[in-house]
């Protein structure tokens, strides 16, 4: 009772390995879209697949959009780099193993 306090055992925390996995996932899906919808404007816009006034409004159309969803995706980065930064690196055993569970329960 009035021994020493035990360090209890920790294990990395799973968490951050979903976010690390989720922001690396994110930003190849946004280097995909982004690549995408290049190559679409950049063919509606050279008249490669398509001329004229609704060609050109489709291109311009395209061209916003891409650069929103960038935006809004890049928007998303930073929450998860700051939620990796609030989280302890490790956790006990029991935490990891109730981290899991919830995770997988859906």
């Amino acid at each position: 009772m009035g021994g020493p306090a035990q360090q209890q055992a920790t294990v990395p925390n799973p968490a951050i390995t979903d976010l690390k996995s989720l922001r690396s996932r994110l930003m190849g899906e946004m280097g995909t879209l982004n690549d995408t919808l290049k190559q679409t404007n950049s063919d509606m816009g050279g008249k490669k697949v398509w001329v004229g006034k609704a060609a050109d409004t489709w291109a311009s159309d395209i061209s916003g959009r891409r650069s929103r969803i960038q935006t809004l995706l890049g928007k998303l980065v930073p929450v998860i780099d700051a939620e990796i930064n609030s989280l302890p690196e490790k956790v006990t055993p029991n935490e990891a193993k109730l981290y899991n569970m919830d995770r997988y329960r859906y």
